[in-house]
């Protein structure tokens, strides 16, 4: 009975969990949830501008009704996902469609934001995906998958029952949105892209793909869980590493580092 109603509890908040051993400690398995908070230890220094790196993945959130609603359907402190190509200037896909801005509007326009690395990523990798973001400027938004992905949100936690392994849970993933989502990108090239699978596809096109599967079925929080430390609900091909916060609502006085408030 307590079992049964443990499993609907995690069903309901959507947490999937991961199992690890350790047989030094006299209790050898321990139970691993995702992380909800933006910052898996809490950040008391914002970024530096001069840290971030071409291709670096911006998650954040704002204070619209769209950001809330995304947040309460995924259980994650972000809502949105974009990347940064250098020269302080951010790629992304918003609702009049794909547009490169400058950083400092990026950071101005949410009230959280955090930057994930891909591990060794190179300069003629980070070069690609600035290229890829560069060409499809004008691209229309993804209004058809942003509709599609809302429920998806929501019928996804059937495969994030509690003590159901990576591979299962990645095999479950992929297989239920294959049938609800579908995988035409298999077939054709896409033409449009909602936040975060304009990041997921600008890596795919760079030949150094984030995870296996069609990048419409990647949302923010997805790519926010695929972070060192963290139970990730699709399995990445790298985990990705936290750099810092560029804004951070648990800090006074937020400013973008080196620029006046």
């Amino acid at each position: 009975m307590r079992a049964g109603i443990l499993a609907i509890s995690f069903l309901l908040v959507g947490c999937s969990t991961q199992i690890s051993t350790n047989k030094e400690r006299t209790v050898p398995i321990s139970l691993q949830l995702q992380h909800s908070s933006t910052a898996l230890a809490e950040s008391r220094q914002l970024l530096p501008v001069s840290e971030l790196r071409p291709g670096d993945i911006l998650l954040s959130s704002s204070r619209g009704i769209n950001s809330l609603g995304i947040r309460l359907f995924s259980v994650a402190g972000v809502s949105h996902a974009s990347v940064y190509l250098g020269d302080e200037q951010v790629a992304e896909a918003v609702g009049s469609g794909v547009r490169i801005i400058p950083l400092a509007q990026a950071v101005k326009e949410s009230n959280n934001m955090l930057a994930l690395r891909y591990p060794d990523l190179t300069e003629q990798q980070a070069a690609q995906i600035r290229d890829f973001s560069l060409q499809q400027q004008g691209r229309k938004y993804n209004y058809k998958g942003i509709v599609m992905i809302a429920p998806w949100m929501l019928t996804k936690r059937v495969c994030e029952i509690p003590l159901l392994g990576a591979k299962q849970r990645n095999f479950c993933l992929s297989t239920l949105a294959k049938i609800q989502l579908g995988d035409e990108q298999e077939q054709e090239q896409v033409q449009s892209f909602f936040c975060s699978q304009f990041v997921t596809e600008a890596y795919a096109q760079a030949g150094y793909p984030i995870v296996q599967g069609n990048s419409a079925w990647i949302t923010p929080a997805d790519l926010l869980h695929m972070r060192e430390g963290d139970v990730s609900s699709f399995s990445p091909q790298e985990r990705l590493s936290y750099v810092g916060h560029l804004k951070n609502w648990n800090l006074a006085n937020n400013v973008l580092p080196g620029r006046e408030p």
